[in-house]
């Protein structure tokens, strides 16, 4: 791998994969880079990249800002909990990361994480308020939400009944479990029921605030971890990655209402019936990579009424 110099970090569309004298990048997932120091065993640095992936396939190009955009939002739902819900992160700042070089501060600045290495629960946390995407699919099937039993007759973003909890496997293609199966995985009866109890609260402390600025909340994951003895939110949290963003007022039973994430990549792909979904993806036109990018900004600030620090449209 190539080394990289921070003057070339700070263009737009952070591909991600630098080298950072003295830390060792250990995972590069989908969207974010995993760093270690040796003097600091306990920590990782988390790095939001600008790559985008759809159909589980790494594009070519990048979404400008979405990184920062991905880590501003978690802050700020992190900030909304954090009387009563602790996460593994501990600061955003890059400044405060110890050994990290100060000549990669600026171009890290809105896209760095540094946070402990927690225990995690290999379970992701799924919770639905509205039937859409592999619900929908899987209600179209079986009459079902998988465990649950739903009314006959809901549609396309039909909202439910309740907030149901359809947890999944952690892996490197997520599966639907039973709540049986999700119990067996955590290994604690009473761990599961408060991890439950938790994603509830949080999930509707969210939606109040979302609905509050015009936006339903129609479905998101999370993933918890377990720090000396307590359980604690790791990764990112109800970003436009994680969730699924409506305008309330363009919700319509029976049809995908517009949402704030990168859905206007995956209807481009859709009309490329030649790519068979694998390795190497098509090009993205350059309209198609505007109109995605202003859909991330545009949740940012109806969330959190601000962009993330260096962003501007």
């Amino acid at each position: 791998m190539a080394s990289a110099s921070p003057s070339d970090l700070t263009s737009q569309g952070y591909a991600g994969g630098i080298e950072i004298p003295g830390w060792d990048l250990f995972y590069k997932g989908k969207v974010r880079d995993l760093y270690r120091h040796p003097n600091h065993p306990e920590h990782m640095m988390m790095v939001a990249t600008d790559r985008l992936s759809a159909f589980d396939v790494v594009m070519a190009e990048t979404i400008p800002d979405r990184g920062r955009v991905l880590t501003h939002i978690t802050e700020f739902w992190l900030q909304e909990f954090a009387d009563w819900m602790p996460a593994a992160r501990e600061t955003c700042d890059p400044a405060a990361i110890p050994d990290l070089p100060a000549e990669f501060h600026d171009a890290l600045r809105g896209r760095v994480t540094w946070t402990r290495v927690a225990d995690r629960v290999n379970v992701e946390v799924v919770l639905r308020a509205y039937l859409a995407g592999s619900g929908f699919r899987e209600y179209s099937k079986t009459g079902r939400l998988w465990d649950h039993a739903l009314p006959e007759g809901l549609q396309n973003s039909s909202q439910l009944p309740e907030v149901l909890h359809t947890p999944t496997t952690k892996a490197e293609v997520d599966e639907p479990i039973s709540w049986n199966e999700a119990i067996a995985l955590i290994g604690s009866e009473n761990e599961a029921a408060q991890i439950h109890k938790l994603a509830l609260r949080i999930f509707n402390q969210a939606s109040e605030r979302a609905a509050a600025k015009g936006v339903v909340l129609a479905d998101t994951k999370f993933e918890f971890g377990r720090l000396d003895g307590r359980l604690v939110l790791i990764d990112e949290v109800m970003t436009p990655d994680s969730s699924r963003y409506w305008p309330k007022d363009q919700i319509e039973a029976g049809k995908e209402p517009p949402s704030f994430d990168k859905e206007i990549v995956r209807s481009f792909l859709r009309t490329i019936t030649e790519w068979d979904k694998t390795p190497p993806p098509p090009s993205i036109p350059e309209d198609v990579i505007a109109q995605t990018r202003e859909r991330y900004l545009d949740i940012c600030e109806i969330l959190t009424g601000s962009l993330p620090v260096s962003v501007s449209r």
